[in-house]
């Protein structure tokens, strides 16, 4: 009866001993998945970021844009973010057997001097020669409608001609701001689609480097959004002050305050 007291007694130990080693394995499968949401969830909010600017820039709500601009930069330059990959890579170590990381991915980014930006850019001139091309276009069309020598002098004409380009202008200027606001878009599905994946991929095949490349290359992208932001400001200032009808609400209150200013100005 000793020996088989003895016998149920490891056996039950054994068995405590499984089942804490099994409830660890979960806890560590948890933490996993969770860091892993985390980096993962990046993607779902640039796209949602994205869709967030569609409907400011449509509004010409300057000040939401510019807030969403510097969100679009934190979320892809977030310690935290950099903590979950941390995370995912030494708890996959471990629950695999194998070696652990030799360095955080943050250092790792910090090593990787040729990275090579991959994001799409905008400049003002840039945008000047769209405007350019807009006006130009602008008036071929007039041309080949209306310039068949019927009219009855030159001067009727010559305004007809200023009328139609001065509503292009006004156009286009309105085009050049919506391009600028617009560009914060492009830059937020350009990382969802193309770099951010390289993260998640690269994560779920435990490569390291790849992940602090596209790190690196996502931080220097989101690095750009607030310059953007600047673009799309100035433009919607050109626009503002060419038509400020044409900002709707915004235009209405800023030409309300630009008026109050001038009544204090006065007093």
């Amino acid at each position: 009866m000793g020996e088989l007291a003895d016998g149920v007694a490891r056996l039950e130990r054994e068995l405590a001993e499984a089942q804490e080693a099994l409830r660890v394995v979960e806890k560590v499968e948890e933490e996993i998945e969770s860091a892993m949401e985390e980096v993962e969830s990046v993607c779902e909010a640039l796209h949602n970021l994205s869709w967030e600017l569609d409907g400011e820039i449509a509004d010409h709500n300057y000040p939401a844009v510019e807030r969403y601009a510097y969100e679009l930069w934190g979320l892809v330059d977030s310690e935290r973010v950099r903590h979950a990959v941390d995370t995912v890579a030494l708890l996959t170590a471990v629950r695999d057997g194998r070696p652990l990381p030799a360095t955080s991915v943050a250092v790792l980014m910090q090593g990787l001097k040729d990275v090579k930006a991959s994001h799409p850019t905008l400049t003002q001139e840039a945008l000047d020669q769209e405007f350019q091309a807009a006006m130009g276009r602008a008036e071929n069309i007039w041309k080949e409608i209306y310039d068949d020598g019927s009219w009855d002098s030159e001067n009727e004409r010559k305004d007809h001609l200023a009328d139609h380009l001065h509503e292009a202008r006004q156009e286009a200027v309105s085009d050049r701001a919506v391009r600028a606001g617009r560009f914060l878009m492009e830059l937020c599905d350009h990382l969802a689609e193309t770099v951010w994946p390289e993260v998640t991929d690269g994560l779920r095949g435990t490569d390291l480097e790849r992940v602090a490349r596209a790190l690196k290359e996502a931080s220097t992208a989101g690095e750009t959004a607030p310059a953007v932001y600047k673009l799309y400001e100035v433009n919607l200032s050109v626009q503002y002050e060419s038509s400020p009808y044409s900002l709707g609400a915004v235009g209405e209150q800023l030409m309300a305050f630009e008026s109050w200013l001038g009544v204090q100005g006065q007093g």
